[in-house]
């Protein structure tokens, strides 16, 4: 076993000011941000859907209908899934050849309302939710299968083809259509019926448009020049560390110790410590004081001892 033991810890000096704060931590676990262009083609699709879905909805159900695009983002499908209603209604639509779905998801009760309204009813207020009865299920389908193909109008060659319905799913946690990393785009939806606020999402699969996408955005061939990359590589922040030579002892030695136990260190009072980058070694360098601080003066770069 091998026991290291560190001298002093030390920022790097070459930083002059805090990088945390000119280049904010990247979550690895997110996906990557939309570009700006993709961005603006994806938001003029969806508004084109719900300018779409608001006329087919007024004709259908018989109650003024205005949908507004509030936001598209880029996000996980588990953040999109919990960002749901425990019970709503998700209807998934297929493409051809593809295994991945896209979704459009609202509220049991606005639903509900759809068919109280197109069976001939009226209705000031949201009913309760629930799931639908076969014959609800059947009004409700063949008012989607028209809305899918709004969506697939609309957001036209980003899509790998036709979307189709697939079913209907009630719970977002048990909806098994995409694993729960996946990267997805999400447009979200502020709806209007009558008197009566609500909101719905629409959910693509990224791997499904990312191709075509590529295609239509400007920006994502853009690169960084070499002065950039270089900026950002001087600027990255790295924890240095003196470390002395390490001591390999038994594992039954280390749990015999006890305060007041002396370890004899392999590193004589001569020789230069290791100056570590993290788990690499950049030079050697000899410990000392500058008043209440400890410092270190480098004696000689890795590179130049490994020629």
């Amino acid at each position: 076993m091998t026991a290291t033991y560190q001298e002093a810890d030390m920022i790097a000096s070459s930083v002059l000011d805090d990088p945390a704060k000119r280049y904010p931590a990247y979550d690895f676990s997110r996906p990557a941000q939309l570009g700006r262009d993709s961005t603006r083609h994806l938001e003029a699709a969806f508004e084109a859907f719900a300018r779409l879905w608001s006329s087919q909805l007024t004709a259908k159900v018989r109650v003024r209908t205005h949908i507004t695009l509030e936001s598209v983002a880029l996000t996980s499908h588990e953040e999109y899934a919990q960002t749901l209603p425990s019970t709503t209604a998700m209807i998934a639509g297929s493409f051809a050849d593809r295994d991945e779905p896209c979704v459009i998801q609202f509220g049991l009760d606005s639903a509900l309302l759809w068919v109280v309204q197109m069976m001939g009813g009226k209705s000031t207020t949201l009913p309760e939710s629930r799931t639908f009865t076969p014959i609800e299920h059947a009004l409700v389908r063949h008012l989607m299968d028209e809305t899918l193909e709004h969506l697939s109008s609309s957001l036209g060659t980003l899509l790998p083809g036709d979307c189709v319905f697939a079913g209907v799913h009630y719970n977002p946690q048990y909806m098994q259509v995409i694993s729960a990393a996946a990267p997805v785009v999400v447009a979200r939806y502020a709806m209007r019926l009558g008197e009566i606020d609500t909101v719905a999402t629409v959910m693509l699969p990224v791997s499904a448009i990312v191709d075509r996408l590529a295609e239509t955005s400007g920006d994502t061939g853009a690169a960084h020049s070499a002065e950039q990359t270089l900026e950002q590589l001087r600027a990255t922040p790295l924890d240095i560390t003196l470390r002395l030579a390490p001591l390999t002892i038994g594992a039954g030695e280390i749990l015999e110790l006890a305060p007041g136990d002396l370890l004899r260190l392999p590193h004589s009072d001569t020789t230069p410590f290791e100056l570590m980058a993290g788990s690499a070694r950049i030079a050697r360098a000899t410990a000392g004081a500058r008043g209440s601080r400890l410092t270190c003066q480098i004696t000689s770069i890795h590179e130049e001892t490994t020629r």
